[in-house]
């Protein structure tokens, strides 16, 4: 009984962000979420409606790459209407994973890119590392995308570019 009701109410949350998207001028970023795995959408809709619609996605992937994993940080600890501090989404490749990480609020960083800045089409400065972007949007938030390859791994599927383009898709 317990599992059928779970998947009661997460289709019941599904039909009503469907109509709410009907209804009001929903992102392409929540008209993505939809599409993606039940188990990411799950833990989305764990967090409060508000927070939900600050999730930005990517719009475009190389086709290699599909969602796989969705987590968040809060205070307190996995309180999802505690202070949301981090979201991540997990992209996987064939042999290797993106990692889309959020942070909103007054974020400080510990490490900064030496590899220099890059204009996205939006005009904001993105900060660029090894096949990793961060920049600040027009919210205040920051986003970081990362790619993550194995050590013994020779063929890299992603460029900088690639990289450019997936951020350039999510405002």
């Amino acid at each position: 009984m317990g599992d059928y009701l779970k998947k009661l109410l997460l289709f019941i949350g599904i039909i009503i962000s469907m109509l709410t998207a009907c209804s009001n001028d929903t992102s392409q970023s929540q008209k993505i979420i939809l599409t993606y795995p039940e188990s990411v959408q799950e833990t989305i809709m764990e967090l409060p409606d508000d927070f939900r619609n600050k999730i930005i996605v990517p719009s475009k992937l190389p086709d290699i790459y599909s969602v796989i994993d969705f987590g968040y940080t809060s205070e307190p600890i996995n309180d999802p209407n505690g202070n949301i501090i981090l979201t991540d989404f997990i992209y996987a490749g064939k042999n290797s994973q993106l990692v889309l990480t959020t942070m909103y609020g007054n974020v400080s960083f510990a490490n900064e890119y030496g590899g220099g800045t890059i204009t996205l089409d939006n005009g904001i400065e993105a900060k660029a590392g090894d096949f990793s972007l961060r920049w600040e949007n027009k919210n205040g938030d920051f986003h970081e995308l990362s790619l993550m390859v194995p050590p013994d791994t020779t063929e890299i599927e992603m460029t900088m570019d690639d990289l450019i383009e997936i951020a350039n898709s999510m405002e």
